[in-house]
């Protein structure tokens, strides 16, 4: 006895037949306008989807939405732990923050900045909240260094961070 496998069949249409359901997806997403910047990434996606689509699993329409969907949350984390870098350089009251409440913002800030060892050791002072004199002292640097230091790390994190 000869079973028939149920196989999904789903052509895929050229990019711009997508074209409304993209836009209705960003909207969805909260996305700001113009999706300029959006839809190309959605070409981009598009094509990377052609080549991985396997029409066994899901309907094309649907596989590549939600590859959309993913690309967009994880450039939406990505921007928000940039603006979390930038601002924490900026704010002044720094022992406010608890390093064991954002392991993923102090591994991405060590990890992806190339930060010299310094700037390691005087980013890690700053993080636990000491001052930046306080800092000078503990390490047998000048205030100076100290803040030439931070304001080289601040321009680190923010290129590395938004890339």
């Amino acid at each position: 006895m000869h079973r028939k496998e149920c196989v999904m069949k789903d052509s895929i249409l050229d990019f711009h037949a997508y074209q409304r359901l993209i836009h209705s997806s960003l909207r969805h997403w909260d996305l700001p306008e113009s999706y300029e910047d959006c839809l190309q990434e959605s070409y981009l996606i598009y094509l990377r989807c052609v080549e991985r689509y396997d029409p066994d699993r899901s309907k094309f329409s649907t596989f590549f939405i939600q590859s959309l969907y993913r690309h967009f949350q994880t450039m939406n984390r990505k921007n928000h732990r940039s603006r979390e870098a930038v601002h924490f350089f900026s704010i002044h009251h720094l022992h406010e923050k608890d390093p064991l409440q954002e392991p993923l913002l102090l591994f991405d800030i060590h990890h992806y900045s190339s930060l010299t060892l310094k700037e390691q050791i005087i980013f890690e002072q700053c993080y636990t909240g000491y001052t930046a004199n306080e800092i000078a002292l503990r390490i047998g640097v000048s205030l100076s260094t100290i803040k030439r230091a931070r304001k080289q790390m601040k321009r680190k994190v923010s290129s590395s961070l938004s890339m």
